[in-house]
């Protein structure tokens, strides 16, 4: 008796630990599943087929709310969503959205509903180049005084990422104008303002004089970049979205702070296919000269660049602009990227693999596959200067190409169109 109720209680311990384990699959499933946030178009019906039964959705106060076709009284929302059903919302505005699992809260959603928005695709690649707020540090190092006694004044006080913002009061532009801020100031202590992590701070450093009428810290320094991208899209106000991921510095892996940048005319002039293990790039150059900026750059995100676009050839066009698809929106199965790879922007076939609602990445809501035959013959797929390149699926925008496999470089990964432009 005394060995049955052993292992009676041993099989109780082990259903305890399953069920525990059961229920926190669960909760940990309808948390992945359903998003955080959740824009809706207002009037428009939004289907929600969430893939896990015996849940449901109860709410705030939503003004008028449709579901299934019928009004839903205030105060009441209830949706049974054990099965596929279609809601429509009309009055914009912010609204809490509490998902339960057999009566048990498991997670609060913003549902924001807003007015239809548009955006025309572009797909056309362009030249970036960005100015850095004051000039960035890359690495501090050793320097060889005038006696040959080697010095490192910037360890342990300046570091890779920070911006020296301004030298003994006076605002730095340019490495340049910094370099001569050292030789006026000579070997007395230099006051520098440095952004930092979000925030500023004022440190001192004693120069090493390294030559005459050479002054130096012991730090690499740079105050712009540019390169090659894709032009996402330009909304009404001619505001343009590109990229779909921020520009980074190459040596810190940062993303640079910008004081100001253009996007100028690009020539393509070769591709490398990309293949297993090498990303393949768009081979061009950028064209400088007077009359070839396209726009201005004013932000630089994790989710893109982001400026205004000033050139007729880029401009807003009702007729050519697609309303934009939320990620309630984008389905597995077949889509379309834009973009421009021998002079012309075409359109080419891509295949959706999967979405993931509430993903915890940047720029990888969605992967994506490149199908279409004329493209991989060009490229092999996705390639250095194809990010920002935008998705379309049914007739409207989803998304923005971000990133190629390193594996397989016909599979890459794409951002939710209202991610990227967030302030839609």
């Amino acid at each position: 008796m005394e060995v049955k109720r052993k292992y009676r209680r041993w099989l109780c311990v082990v259903f305890a630990v399953y069920l525990c384990v059961f229920i926190l699959y669960v909760y940990q499933f309808i948390c992945q599943s359903v998003p955080d946030t959740w824009k809706i178009q207002a009037g428009e019906e939004t289907s929600l087929d969430l893939d896990f039964p015996f849940s449901v959705f109860s709410g705030e106060e939503a003004a008028v709310i449709n579901v299934d076709g019928k009004r839903v009284p205030d105060n009441e929302i209830t949706i049974d969503i054990g099965r596929p059903v279609s809601m429509r919302m009309w009055e914009p505005g912010t609204y809490q959205i509490n998902v339960r699992w057999l009566g048990l809260p498991i997670k609060d959603v913003e549902v924001s509903v807003v007015e239809e928005k548009k955006l025309m695709p572009l797909g056309v690649p362009v030249g970036i180049y960005i100015r850095t707020q004051g000039v960035m540090v890359l690495g501090t190092g050793p320097v060889t005084d005038m006696q040959g006694i080697k010095n490192e004044p910037a360890k342990g006080v300046l570091r890779s990422g920070d911006y020296i913002l301004s030298v003994n009061g006076e605002p730095v532009e340019s490495t340049d104008q910094f370099i001569q801020m050292l030789k006026e100031n000579g070997t007395e202590e230099v006051s520098l303002e440095i952004s930092r992590d979000g925030g500023s701070l004022i440190t001192a450093i004693q120069p090493i004089q390294t030559g005459e009428e050479e002054y130096k810290l012991g730090i690499w320094i740079r105050q712009d970049t540019q390169g090659i991208g894709t032009v996402s899209y330009v909304d009404e106000n001619g505001h343009f979205g590109a990229l779909g991921h921020g520009i980074t510095d190459v040596d810190t892996s940062q993303i640079i702070k910008i004081r100001s940048g253009r996007l100028y005319t690009s020539n393509i002039l070769s591709i490398i296919k990309g293949k297993s293990g090498t990303p393949g790039e768009m081979v061009g150059n950028i064209n400088y000269r007077t009359g070839t900026v396209l726009g201005s750059v004013e932000e630089n995100t994790s989710e893109g660049i982001f400026g205004v676009i000033s050139d007729k050839s880029l401009a807003y066009d009702e007729s050519k602009a697609l309303p934009v698809g939320y990620k309630q929106d984008v389905k597995t199965g077949e889509a379309c990227i834009r973009c421009c790879v021998d002079g012309e922007v075409k359109d080419y076939t891509i295949e959706i693999e999967s979405v993931d609602l509430n993903s915890r990445e940047k720029n990888r809501d969605m992967v994506i596959r490149i199908t279409d035959q004329e493209l991989l013959s060009k490229t092999n797929g996705i390639i250095q200067g194809m990010s920002g390149s935008p998705i379309m699926q049914e007739g409207k925008i989803i998304g923005v190409v971000t990133h190629v496999f390193l594996n397989d470089p016909s599979k890459g990964y794409g951002i939710f169109i209202e991610n990227m432009a967030g302030n839609m």
